[in-house]
């Protein structure tokens, strides 16, 4: 799935990732600002709120699931 980030204010970003992605990292980056997709009662994606910092980490960590 492609991802897809956006700067929502001048430190946060928003980055829409897979729901299998999101399992991974959550804990990882002890996430908890999200926004959840559904389709039919299944979580499909999310959207993430990450700083600046945590952005560079996220982002490098997706690329490692070949996204």
């Amino acid at each position: 799935m492609e991802n897809d980030t956006w700067q929502i204010d001048e430190n946060l970003f928003k980055v829409h990732i897979s729901s299998d992605e999101y399992k991974e990292i959550k804990e990882e980056f002890n996430i908890k600002n999200t926004c959840k997709y559904m389709k039919k009662g299944e979580i499909f994606a999310y959207d993430i709120i990450v700083d600046k910092d945590e952005l560079k980490k996220v982002t490098k960590r997706l690329e490692e699931f070949d996204c």
